[in-house]
């Protein structure tokens, strides 16, 4: 049996995992931003509305999640440089470990808090998963998996 030089396993191994970072994701049909009425961090009821008239960047993730750790910042640091929302949905885990997570991670934006209605109606099946919105709350793009800075900035 042949022996693989481990250099090349390595390469073959970075270069399928990168491109499954990228993976598009099916856009969701429909307003997508006016389904976003879960409580805000804080309690308080989210308004979509804020969202109308530009794009925005809507990031689905779980603390502890070692790829949605890693997008935050980068998402974070996409929308504030294209003057655009950053909106992220925690969909498992304490609001307490979320906004630490969230403040170690520069996050400004709105932060809500999924009872699971959006992981179930947008049916969610692994996060991160990130979604580009248009200025009337339709999805123009959507990713599974982590992205970075280049690939959400150029997107807004």
């Amino acid at each position: 049996m042949p022996r693989i030089a481990p250099a090349l396993v390595l390469a073959v191994t970075v270069a399928f995992g990168s491109a499954a970072c990228k993976r598009e994701a099916p856009v969701p049909p429909g307003d997508v931003a006016a389904r976003l009425t879960v409580p805000t961090a804080a309690g308080a009821a989210f308004d979509p509305a804020t969202l109308r008239g530009k794009p925005a960047l809507v990031v689905f993730w779980r603390p502890g999640c070692p790829h949605c750790l890693a997008e935050l910042p980068e998402a974070a640091r996409a929308a504030q440089d294209r003057g655009v929302t950053a909106v992220a949905v925690q969909v498992a885990g304490s609001a307490e470990a979320g906004q630490a997570v969230l403040a170690k991670a520069g996050w400004t934006g709105p932060a809500l808090i999924d009872d699971g209605q959006l992981v179930r109606g947008l049916q969610i099946k692994a996060v991160p998963w990130t979604l580009v919105l248009r200025g009337d709350g339709t999805a123009k793009k959507a990713w599974l998996g982590r992205q970075s800075y280049d690939t959400l900035h150029g997107a807004l």
